[in-house]
């Protein structure tokens, strides 16, 4: 006799099995395709610029969102980490790039009570994001409020930032 969880195994390994199937063909048919080098140049591509466009997977590890604003003379990076605590995060700042990792845990697990349902996990963050510009990481200063993050950074070479200039339109004229 097949229990239920014998049966939800071999479901998933039947879908894993269709999935690979798939993804073998499909794969075949990209290598058939597509000539060689239009291959390495979209894979490069792919790998470059991908990774920074589009979010990652949600999963064990999670990416926070972040925005980053070039003020001339520092950089902010403001990231949301819900669910964090301030002693959880680690930033470590290079010139060039900052990575942020936190990991939270969402309670001890109640033994005696019987869950009807948990979505609550222990959760982690993970990002490491290249900057604009080059900064002092020594001088650089966080604050963390309500699951945002910000990093203040002083850039290594100020750039004054140029308002807008009225550039006038002369006639060529007859």
């Amino acid at each position: 006799m097949t229990t239920r969880e014998d049966w939800v195994l071999d479901t998933i390994a039947d879908i894993r099995r269709a999935l690979n199937a798939m993804l073998a063909t499909a794969e075949d048919l990209y290598k058939t395709l597509v000539p060689e080098p239009q291959r390495t140049r979209a894979e490069h591509l792919y790998k470059t610029y991908v990774p920074e466009l589009m979010p990652r997977p949600r999963g064990a590890v999670r990416t926070p969102d972040v925005d980053i604003i070039d003020l001339g003379t520092e950089i902010h990076l403001v990231a949301d980490l819900p669910g964090v605590k301030k002693e959880e995060i680690d930033i470590d700042l290079a010139p060039e790039s900052v990575e942020i990792s936190a990991e939270s845990k969402a309670g001890t697990k109640r033994e005696q009570q019987p869950y009807a349902r948990r979505e609550r996990r222990d959760m982690a963050y993970k990002r490491r994001i290249q900057l604009p510009a080059l900064v002092i990481p020594d001088k650089a200063k966080a604050r963390f409020n309500n699951g945002v993050l910000e990093i203040t950074m002083p850039r290594k070479e100020p750039v004054e930032k140029v308002s807008s200039v009225k550039v006038d339109i002369k006639d060529i004229g007859k």
